[in-house]
């Protein structure tokens, strides 16, 4: 299991509108959503990938975010 540094960077990295935009609509459905889709990352991805490996795609999804400087979130 990723400790807990990771999994915080995970999470970051899965919070709606940085990289998932699923539903649109928000609220309770978008909440379940995403921890459905945190708690699969989270089980299976440690098979796949080393935790260092999540720093580096959480870093570049970052400094992709903030280099476009706009949201996906667009209403």
């Amino acid at each position: 299991m990723y400790d807990t540094l990771t999994s915080a960077a995970l999470f970051l990295v899965l919070v709606p509108g940085v990289v998932l935009n699923i539903p649109p609509t928000g609220g309770f459905a978008a909440a379940v959503v995403h921890a459905i889709v945190f708690y699969l990352v989270q089980s299976f991805l440690p098979m796949y990938v080393p935790s260092w490996g999540i720093w580096i795609i959480t870093g570049i999804v970052v400094i992709a975010k903030v280099w476009s400087g706009r949201s996906t979130a667009t209403v």
